[in-house]
C-alpha cells in the first residue's frame, strides 16, 4: 500500500460518485438519497444508514462464504459503495444538522 495506491482509489471514488448521482438523481444532487424525507419523512441521513448497512450486510455474506462476489457485485465493488455511502452519510448529517438546529 502506498500513498499514491490511496489517491487513485480516492479519485476511483469521486468518478464513481459523480457518475452514479448523475444516473439516479439527475441536476438535483443527491435527490435520490433525500427521497425519504419527501415521502416518509425519515432525514436523508438516516435513510443513508439503511443504504451502509445492506453494503455491511453483503459483505459479511461476501466474508462468511469466502465469495469474491454477490451477483454481478464484487467485493471491491462493494467496498467502494460503502466508502462513498459513508462519505454522503457524513454530508448529509452535517446538512442536518445545519439546518435544523
Amino acid at each position: 500500500m502506498s500513498k499514491e495506491q490511496f489517491h487513485e482509489i480516492v479519485k476511483e471514488m469521486v468518478e464513481l460518485h459523480d457518475k452514479k448521482n448523475h444516473e439516479y438523481a439527475g441536476n438535483e444532487y443527491l435527490s435520490n438519497f433525500k427521497m425519504c424525507e419527501k415521502h416518509m419523512g425519515v432525514p436523508a441521513w438516516k435513510g443513508s444508514i439503511i443504504r451502509l448497512s445492506d453494503k455491511m450486510a453483503r459483505i459479511m455474506n461476501v466474508a462468511r462464504d469466502d465469495e469474491t462476489q454477490v451477483g454481478d457485485e464484487t467485493i471491491t465493488d462493494t467496498l467502494m459503495d460503502l466508502a462513498v455511502y459513508a462519505i454522503i452519510t457524513r454530508i448529509l448529517y452535517e446538512d442536518f444538522k445545519k439546518y435544523n438546529l
